[in-house]
């Protein structure tokens, strides 16, 4: 009979434990966000969280296609092409939906795009100018998340400061220009890394096209028209996120 008293003591001991060691916590236990633990896992890594706000800047290289018509000169059309520096800055905002990252962005850039081509008219030299700058975007973007490696695609408006020159050589000389800002549209595609739980880098390729008025190269009598001017861009980009 004491055997079997000293026996239910022990019992109730290590109950009395277990209780103890379970209201406390155990260390062996990795608890979720829910009320059931854990209990298959050491750890639980739930991927990189793409959502928040971002600032940051991008450099790369532009390229630019400038096409107009000058009607005084006998339908003269001008096509030309011009490479340069292109960098700016860029802000933004997405959330997570599981793998799928929406978000929208803004971003200005920087551009070295001074386009010049010459051309001769019945032995007269005419060189036609664009010198296309301040490019600002606002775009939606979409993407699919793996972890800390993201694919996106982009799309939305575009406007930039568009100067058109003109300058018509011997025997009689003339020089005319307009400088405007003019709108378009831009899409592109891009990859992101999340090196660090702040900074993310990345590489991105946009199109832009630009659509430009009837513009009266003063102080001559000259119109270009019909112009247009499109912008390809591949740039390399860093970004700082804020934690959500």
């Amino acid at each position: 009979m004491k055997a079997l008293r000293l026996l239910a003591l022990a019992a109730a001991l290590c109950a009395g434990g277990s209780l103890v060691a379970n209201a406390d916590g155990r260390p062996d236990v990795v608890y979720t966000a829910g009320p059931i633990p854990c209990a298959s896992c050491e750890s639980m890594y739930l991927g990189y969280d793409w959502g928040g706000v971002y600032v940051g800047g991008h450099l790369g290289m532009g390229f630019a296609r400038s096409e107009s018509t000058i009607t005084e000169l006998g339908l003269l059309q001008f096509q030309h092409t011009a490479s340069g520096i292109a960098g700016g800055v860029h802000l933004g905002w997405q959330k997570q939906w599981g793998n799928t990252i929406a978000g929208v962005e803004v971003s200005y850039t920087a551009l070295d795009a001074d386009i010049t081509s010459h051309t001769s008219v019945q032995g007269v030299l005419v060189a036609r100018s664009s010198d296309v700058s301040n490019l600002v975007t606002l775009t939606g973007r979409l993407g699919y998340a793996q972890d800390n490696l993201l694919a996106y695609v982009k799309a939305g408006y575009a406007s930039a400061d568009v100067e058109l020159g003109l300058r018509v050589g011997d025997p009689i000389p003339a020089t005319g220009s307009s400088s405007d800002r003019e709108q378009g549209w831009t899409a592109g595609v891009g990859l992101e890394y999340a090196w660090r739980d702040n900074v993310i880098l990345g590489v991105e390729y946009n199109y832009v096209r630009l659509s430009v008025d009837d513009r009266v190269l003063a102080p001559t009598t000259f119109v270009a028209r019909e112009g247009s001017i499109d912008l390809q861009s591949i740039l390399a980009r860093v970004s700082f996120k804020f934690r959500p």
